[in-house]
């Protein structure tokens, strides 16, 4: 079963085979007549048309995608299947086309085919239906399928596919153009084909070759039988008509040719072929960028300029270019005279880079392989030099401390600066410098353009009277491409004074304080006598007219007036003292007492001086005569307290003199002894030939002896002016002998008698140094004769005080007892009276007294003033009979008298004391251990009185407490008289302790916290005393008083023990700030508004020239 069915299968795959070799040959002569036909319409139709490029296209694409599907369908698809690819025809399918052939065996084969399957479906039938599929197999076996099919029977389809290939074979036979030449066309569809024109275009140009970014004319000619009038060229499908010369030559300019462009010509209707016109490429810079490496001494950032030639930069700037080009080969940059080719390699960047010193020109050109020298260009770099530093220096000098010199200068550079040195050398008579001495300058280094400030103090540089120096300021810039350069400002200097310009400045400024002393001193008196006059002629008058009370105000201008004038010399004075306090080394004894001196004209216009004259201005606006005795009054008093203190000032700034002139007279004749003794030694070991230079020298020495004795005489007449001279009498046998000495000396040098020379020289110099001796011993005998004679004054003094305390308490106490009707009450009145001429004898004691001795304090007299005046108003209450006011005003007086004298008291041990370290010492004026005399009151004092108020106070709280002193009025008076003297003694110490305060306020070392809280505690006890209170809050709070006192009093030894070590050291003042100096001088810094007005964001170019330009202005002078 399976041999037969399977014979059969194979037959029927072999008819499938021939079916599909049956389509395959219909269909390739289906092929062949489509195609040819299609070809032969294409060709014939472009062959008469001469389509378009597009139409061909059309044509091509249609021809070729009609002939893909016709092989597709006829040709590929049966060979597919012929080739078992895809889907075929089933056998069924196959068994069917073979019935229709074969009709006796159709149902015969199709039932076999379904036996089969039905066999495959049913396995427990199978046997019986293979048998049946056999059974019909071999009935099958003989019938030949492939017989079926019949492939001669194409031939029938041959008249389709012949006529075409007949026809095309003719037309290439007999006219192979008609086929060849459209068949051309239509394969390159995209090339344009023309008709064969009647005339020709000759392009006229050697090359269709443009140079990019260049014009390019095309010029054509025509030649031919036809000659068109126009000619047109087209360009990317835009007609442009061509110029034209002449009627056979046209051109055409292609403007800036970027790239290849394609073209052709149209003329009478007819185009020709296309050409190309090929642009070559053009070597380009498109950008370049300098990048500007600045030298790092100048602190400019490295920067970047994009498409900038010309430029400015520091000398040593490092320049690198980078060039960004296109179609470039080669790069050829020159530089001054250095040229270098740069070739381009991978990329289209090119870098070189020079360091610049000088101006440079430079040029760059560009090249490939089609052209060279193209895009050139020239540029110039400006290099400019580091400029050497500009400096400009003002001099100043201290209106007082003329050897302290104040510099304010301004330096100004491109860059910076290394450093500022401060140079000076002394120059010596001859002009010949000494090596100079250098002084770092403190600048900003980064800093183009800053002031600075300078001081320097000569009195440090180690110079001598008549020495002279000269200075200048140095500054360096930070140049680091040469090195640093240096400027110089101009050259100062500085002469100090001689010795004896020195002592003629002294001499003159000690004439003009004097000369103005007396001149205040006559106007105080004639103000006084004035206001006298006025007070006596306004005397009886009820009102004031405007004439008078004019005069009133003109006396009160001519008061200020004159303390302004007082002010002014105060200051004069001060300013001399500094003057001379610089140049020469004084006396500390000197120097105290100038001191003190200086002191006394501070205290000349006190706070209550002032004080006083704004009250007078203000009782001057609402005058009437009520208040005219008043005013007039204080007026008057001012005046006197001002004479007073004038004629004080003056006759101790005399003294003063005269002590001054002393010392210095000795100091010299003790230098001129030495000198001497030198002098001496050189003749004894001189030879003849050094004669006439130690005849010189002994000339000189002469010289300054005669000088001496003319201070000598000096100090004669400034002692007789004194109102009290001094024991001062001048050694005439000693100094005649000197003279004659010192003329012997000068006689043998002359006569070369060395020896004899030598011998008077040396007994010149013991005399002069035993003159001296005499002169030394005389001053210190003076000062301790004129110190036992003024301690003894003042415990005269001090004794009367007492005595007239002692009679003020009794009068006191006796008004207290008295009635005002009393036959006994003229007598009270007669004692007050001979109190009263008792403290004008006081007064003219104690004011004689201070007109010798500086430590008496200014305030004591003004204490005296205030006695006189509390007594002056107790004797009108007492010949007005107001017993409780004169009591008080009495009271007013025995407290301010027991005050003045524990103040004296004070002054007189201090007195002592001085006295007492000055004969211990030896030496006069050599040492003086206690610095601290003659300060205000001090804290010991002070702190000893208030011990005393504080014991007062116990027993009169215990008094109370006990209940003595309450029987009877006698005993409240007596008690109430007691708490008013203690109350008044509290007020006396609380403003002793506010002076105190105020004059450690001046000197800056003031604990003030301490001092106040003190005076604030002292007024409190004066409130509860005034009422009558004395508890034991009150006692502990004066306790507190006394240990605070204490404690001052241990700040003041500490204070003193400093001053001494100070003193001891020698005095060094502090360094001043110059530009405080400047500022304080109110001098208008031009510079720094210069410096302001240059923007920081300007580029370096335009700093420069700004720079140049403020330079270029002179300082003001």
């Amino acid at each position: 079963m399976n041999d037969n069915y399977n014979l059969l299968i194979d037959k029927l795959d072999a008819f499938i085979r021939k079916y599909y070799a049956n389509q395959l040959i219909r269909g390739g002569l289906y092929s062949i007549a489509l195609l040819g036909s299609f070809f032969l319409i294409f060709t014939l139709m472009e062959s008469v048309a001469w389509f378009s490029v597009q139409v061909r296209t059309i044509l091509f694409y249609s021809y070729l995608a009609g002939a893909l599907t016709i092989l597709a369908r006829f040709i590929i698809y049966p060979l597919l299947k012929l080739s078992k690819a895809g889907k075929r025809i089933s056998h069924e399918m196959a068994a069917g086309i073979i019935g229709t052939h074969f009709t006796e065996v159709r149902d015969t084969l199709l039932n076999t085919l379904q036996l089969n399957a039905l066999a495959n479906s049913h396995p427990g039938e199978r046997e019986l239906i293979v048998a049946s599929i056999n059974q019909k197999a071999e009935k099958l076996k003989p019938v030949p399928f492939v017989s079926a099919i019949d492939l001669s029977r194409n031939r029938r389809y041959l008249v389709y596919a012949l006529p075409p290939l007949f026809i095309l074979l003719i037309f290439l036979i007999f006219s192979p153009n008609a086929i060849t030449g459209p068949g051309n066309r239509l394969i390159h569809h995209s090339v344009a084909f023309q008709k064969p024109l009647p005339f020709s275009l000759n392009i006229k140009n050697k090359a269709l070759k443009a140079v990019q970014q260049e014009d390019y004319t095309l010029l054509v000619n025509i030649e031919g039988e036809e000659i068109p009038d126009q000619v047109f060229i087209v360009i990317d499908g835009i007609e442009f008509r061509m110029d034209a010369s002449d009627k056979l030559n046209y051109s055409y300019t292609f403007r800036k040719v970027q790239k290849n462009q394609q073209f052709r010509f149209l003329a009478a209707g007819h185009y020709t072929s296309d050409y190309e016109l090929v642009v070559l490429p053009k070597p380009i810079i498109l950008n370049f960028d300098l990048e500007l490496i600045y030298p790092p001494y100048t602190g400019q950032k490295s920067e970047v300029l994009s498409n900038t030639g010309d430029i400015s930069v520091p000398q040593g700037t490092s320049v690198l270019w980078k060039f960004y080009t296109r179609d470039t080969r080669f790069l050829t940059l020159t530089t001054g005279e250095t040229s270098q080719r740069i070739e381009v390699k991978n990329t289209n960047t090119i870098t070189a880079s020079k360091r610049l010193m000088v101006p440079t020109p430079y040029s760059v050109s560009i090249e490939n392989q089609y052209m060279k020298g193209t895009d050139s260009m020239s540029f110039f770099i400006n290099v400019i030099p580091d400029l050497f530093p500009v400096i400009t220096v003002e001099e100043y000098r201290d209106s007082v401390y003329d050897n302290r010199l104040y510099f304010r200068g301004l330096i100004k550079d491109d860059y910076g600066f290394r450093n500022l040195e401060f140079r000076l050398a002394r120059k010596s008579t001859g002009g010949e410098l000494s090596a100079e001495t250098s002084l770092p300058v403190g600048i900003q280094k980064d800093n183009t353009q800053q002031q600075f400030y300078h001081f320097f103090d000569v009195a440090g540089a180690g110079l001598f009277p008549g020495d002279e120096v000269e200075y200048y300021f140095i500054v360096w810039d930070n140049d680091g491409v040469n090195g640093s350069k240096s400027s110089i400002s101009q050259k100062m200097s500085l002469k100090i004074p001689t010795l004896g310009e020195i002592e003629k400045m002294v001499e003159k400024n000690q004439e003009n304080v004097k000369s103005e002393l007396e001149k205040s001193i006559d106007e105080a008196r004639k103000i006084q006598k004035d206001i006298s006059q006025l007070n006596k002629k306004l005397l009886d008058k009820k009102s004031l007219n405007y004439q008078e009370k004019k005069q009133v105000q003109d006396l009160l201008e001519r008061q200020k007036n004159l303390q302004k004038q007082v002010e002014e010399m105060k200051q004069q004075n001060e300013k001399a003292n500094r003057k001379e306090s610089q140049y020469t080394e004084m006396n500390e004894s000197i120097a105290e007492k100038q001191r003190q001196l200086e002191k006394l004209f501070e205290e000349i216009m006190s706070d209550e001086m002032k004080q006083l004259m704004e009250e007078l201005q203000k009782m001057m606006e609402n005058l009437d005569k009520d208040k005219l005795n008043e005013v007039m009054e204080k007026m008057k008093f001012n005046a006197e307290d001002l004479e007073k203190a004038l004629d004080r000032n003056l006759e101790l700034f005399k003294q003063l003199e005269f002590d001054k002139k002393l010392t210095e007279t000795i100091d010299k004749l003790k230098a001129l002894s030495e000198e001497q003794e030198k002098l001496s030694e050189k003749t004894a070991d001189a030879d003849k030939k050094s004669q006439e230079k130690l005849a010189g020298e002994q000339e000189k020495i002469n010289k300054d002896f005669n000088d001496l004795k003319k201070d000598l005489q000096d100090l004669k007449e400034i002692n007789n002016k004194l109102e009290e001279p001094n024991n001062f009498n001048v050694p005439e046998e000693k100094k005649e002998d000197i003279q004659k000495d010192l003329n012997e000396s000068e006689k043998n040098l002359k006569e070369n008698q060395m020896k004899k020379a030598s011998k008077s020289q040396k007994d010149a110099s013991q005399k002069m140094e035993e003159m001296s001796d005499m002169l030394f011993e005389m001053q210190q005998e003076m000062e301790e004769e004129s110190d036992g004679e003024d301690i003894e004054a003042l415990r005269a003094i001090l004794e009367n005080l007492v005595r007239i305390s002692f009679d003020q308490e009794d009068l006191i106490n006796k008004l207290a007892t008295i009635s005002r009707n009393d036959p006994q009450y003229t007598k009270i009145l007669d004692q007050q009276k001979g109190l009263k001429d008792n403290l004008a004898m006081v007064e003219d004691s104690l004011f004689a007294l201070s007109k010798r001795q500086a430590m008496i304090e200014s305030f004591v007299n003004r204490e005296i003033s205030a006695i006189n005046d509390n007594v002056d108003q107790a004797m009108e209450a007492l010949n007005n009979r107001v017993i409780p006011t004169a009591r008080g005003k009495q009271q007013f007086v025995m407290t301010s008298v027991n005050n003045l004298a524990l103040m004296l008291a004070e002054s007189m041990k201090q007195m002592q004391q001085n006295m007492s370290m000055k004969s211990k010492s030896g030496k006069s004026g050599k040492s003086c251990p206690n610095p601290g005399a003659g300060k205000p009151s001090s804290m010991k004092s002070m702190r000893q009185m208030q011990e005393k108020l504080n014991q007062q106070m116990e027993a009169m709280k215990k008094s109370m407490k006990e209940g003595k002193g309450e029987k009877g009025k006698s005993g409240q008076g007596s008690m109430s008289e007691q708490l008013a003297r203690m109350a008044a003694e509290q007020g006396a110490l609380r403003k002793q302790l506010q002076e105190y305060r105020d004059q450690l306020q001046k000197q800056g070392s003031l604990n003030q916290q301490g001092l106040n809280k003190m005076i604030e505690e002292m007024e409190r006890t004066e409130t509860e005393m005034v009422n009558k209170i004395i508890n034991q809050e009150t006692m502990r709070r004066q306790e507190e008083i006394l240990t605070r006192m204490l404690e001052s009093e241990k700040a003041e030894m500490q204070r003193e023990q400093e001053e001494r070590r100070e003193s001891n050291q020698g005095r060094e003042l502090p360094k001043p700030d110059p530009a405080s100096f400047f500022n304080h001088l109110g001098i208008p810094s031009r510079e720094t508004e210069l410096l302001r007005t240059i923007p920081p964001s300007l580029r370096l170019y335009y700093k420069n020239k700004v720079n140049e330009y403020f330079i270029s202005i002179p300082p003001t002078k």
